[in-house]
């Protein structure tokens, strides 16, 4: 995806325009082979060198004279405030997002209108019952990460990016990996484009305390993460450093401690930033459950038995979802490290705390071919397959995708505020979690069984100091019916495909 600084793009331009000067002194610019025109998105045409040359849509300009409306499931996993906006709003982050409502406006003619599609558990219905009713409501949704995803496609209600007019899924703002990671069969029911902000978590750390104990670790952190060697060993070793009982009466939430957060959705990243997928396709194109086969099980077991320890060492301070107790963040002071996702690090700027930010860790060092892996939590986009004017909703997603550059920038801006000038490395280590995103079957269609979101969840279970089960024994109990999900899947898909 396109995510450049602001400061990275003013020098490009101004080293672009140098070119181009050199080039007019040097040169003829009508035989001049390294120059061609490129076509702008409004239609007129730039003489650029062949090594700028950007791509634009092959979308004409329009005069739609019609309204958009994007539905946005609301919640902690899409704030509507980062994807659509009124005009007036006037921080950096809303100027961006209107900007690119503004654009697109100006591009085609179609306002884009943000619609609150309810929270997690309403928002599925809602949508059901304006494609039923074909009431004009909704020409796009962006989704939860698993809710409501599953009997969106069984019961038939999205249409397959594939047939979509407008778009192209080849285009650099358009992640077409990531989707066909989660195709259901030949079809590409649910999108992801530079549109989408990238919701994972990451791990933070209290630079100042850091400064303490890093002379004990191999090499600085931020070098352990460029070299390939930030691996799990590596951050049980850097948490157990830290343990300070304040007030000698054992392990409280006033002590400082090595590692801290919640333990129940971010412990899920854990199996894949390991290399572990809970479902992967097997060598018959088939999706099978994949956590605790062959090739993953002595490695899933270690992961679970290393993180149990380390929940309950009293370098560690987590909260789970059935306790009660505060959690211990970053912004404390009280803590070495911490887990939380991306779209609460500009909260912590309202703190003194100076923090980085790491990715999850890898399982060990070699799995440096695969590198670091953060499992997406955001939404994703799906188009209702009734619509009358597809044309007008393919091409109104195309540019909405390319306009997301400012908005992308400004949102890394928010995320990191001065840092991004003061702490370069933190800008590197953001591009590494950013590039590092992934997506997993088994979590996007965890709706598919209970049994399926056991599996999902089985990391925080697991490593629970109450918990009452063993790993093999927890696998084994779900995959009857994670088997049976996937074929019951695949049969309506089957039958889907016979109706149309």
């Amino acid at each position: 995806m396109k995510r450049p600084l602001r400061l990275i793009a003013l020098l490009l331009a101004l080293l672009c325009l140098l070119t181009a000067f050199v080039a007019c002194e040097d040169s003829d610019p009508e035989t001049d082979s390294r120059e061609t025109s490129a076509a702008q998105p409004d239609g007129s045409g730039t003489t650029e060198t062949e090594t700028e040359t950007e791509f634009f849509p092959d979308v004409d300009k329009q005069n739609y004279g019609a309204e958009f409306y994007l539905n946005i499931q609301t919640g902690g996993t899409n704030p509507k405030k980062f994807y659509w906006v009124e005009e007036g709003e006037k921080d950096a982050m809303s100027e961006a997002i209107y900007a690119r409502q503004t654009s697109v406006y100006d591009y085609l003619g179609v306002e884009i209108i943000g619609v609150e599609a309810g929270v997690y558990n309403e928002y599925g219905d809602k949508f059901k019952t304006a494609v039923k009713n074909k009431d004009g409501s909704v020409h796009a949704l962006q989704t939860h990460v698993y809710y409501s995803l599953v009997s969106f496609i069984t019961e038939n209600y999205l249409i397959d990016y594939n047939k979509m007019p407008g778009i192209n899924l080849d285009a650099d703002y358009w992640n077409r990996d990531f989707m066909e990671g989660l195709a259901a069969g030949d079809y590409l029911f649910l999108g992801y484009n530079d549109y989408n902000l990238v919701n994972t978590h990451v791990i933070t750390f209290n630079k100042e305390l850091m400064a303490k104990y890093e002379d004990a670790l191999d090499a600085p952190v931020y070098d352990l993460v460029k070299n390939y060697r930030w691996t799990l060993a590596q951050m049980i070793s850097l948490a157990d450093m830290v343990y300070v009982d304040q007030t000698a009466d054992g392990k409280t939430a006033d002590d400082t401690f090595g590692i801290t957060g919640n333990q129940w959705v971010p412990f899920c990243g854990f199996l894949q930033a390991c290399d572990i997928n809970f479902v992967e396709l097997n060598e018959q194109g088939e999706y099978e459950l994949s956590v605790y086969n062959e090739m993953n099980q002595e490695k899933c077991a270690t992961l679970i038995e290393s993180l149990a320890e380390l929940t309950k060492s009293n370098s560690s301070w987590f909260w789970y979802k059935n306790e009660g107790t505060e959690q211990v963040p970053i912004t404390s002071g009280r803590t070495l490290m911490y887990m939380q996702s991306t779209f609460g690090l500009s909260d912590n700027l309202d703190y003194d705390v100076d923090f980085g930010v790491l990715p999850f860790p890898m399982f060990d060092e070699n799995q440096k071919n695969v590198g670091y892996r953060s499992l997406e939590w955001g939404g994703l986009l799906v188009i209702p397959n009734y619509l009358e004017d597809i044309n007008m909703v393919g091409e109104t997603m195309e540019m909405m995708a390319f306009y997301s550059d400012d908005v992308t920038v400004t949102f890394y801006e928010k995320l990191l505020g001065k840092q991004v000038a003061d702490a370069p490395e933190d800008k590197e280590m953001l591009d590494i979690i950013w590039d590092s995103v992934c997506s997993d079957f088994g979590l996007n269609y965890s709706h598919m069984s209970e049994c399926f979101d056991r599996i999902v969840y089985m990391v925080p279970n697991l490593t629970h100091a109450n918990t009452e089960y063993s790993l093999a024994s927890y696998v084994q109990q779900q995959e009857k019916g994670c088997s049976k999900a996937l074929t019951g899947f695949f049969k309506k898909l089957e039958l889907l495909k016979n109706k149309q």
